[in-house]
């Protein structure tokens, strides 16, 4: 069963990797969720609206219980544990790699566009 104090621990190392990995710094731990959500792959979406249904109810203590304590510490350590490996850097690399190559594609089709009517019309 995850303590309270646990889930405290977790949410603020998990808003520290948000703060470290994601350059997300304003706004609260919602509105923080909603930001990198759109960063997490779709497996780990659910971890964490997972998360964020435990910190709603973390003060209530009847409706704590319901949170699945199991499924909760797994799902905050995959959480951990993707965002502990996130490089904005190789991301942002493999962004511009990903445009360029669609652009060099696009120039070649071009080319080859241009030299095939060339050709058809009797001009190379």
């Amino acid at each position: 069963m995850i303590a309270t104090h646990d889930l405290s621990g977790a949410l603020q190392r998990l808003e520290k990797l948000f703060e470290d990995k994601l350059a997300l710094s304003r706004g609260g731990f919602e509105s923080r969720a909603a930001r990198a959500r759109r960063v997490l792959p779709r497996r780990l979406q659910g971890d964490l609206t997972r998360v964020l249904a435990a910190r709603r109810v973390e003060g209530n203590p009847k409706l704590s219980r319901i949170t699945g304590d199991a499924a909760l510490g797994a799902s905050l350590g995959r959480l951990e544990a993707y965002l502990g490996s996130y490089d904005r850097a190789d991301r942002r690399k493999g962004r511009v790699l990903s445009v360029l190559a669609a652009v060099i594609l696009n120039a070649v089709a071009i080319f080859a566009l241009v030299m095939a009517v060339l050709l058809w019309r009797g001009f190379v």
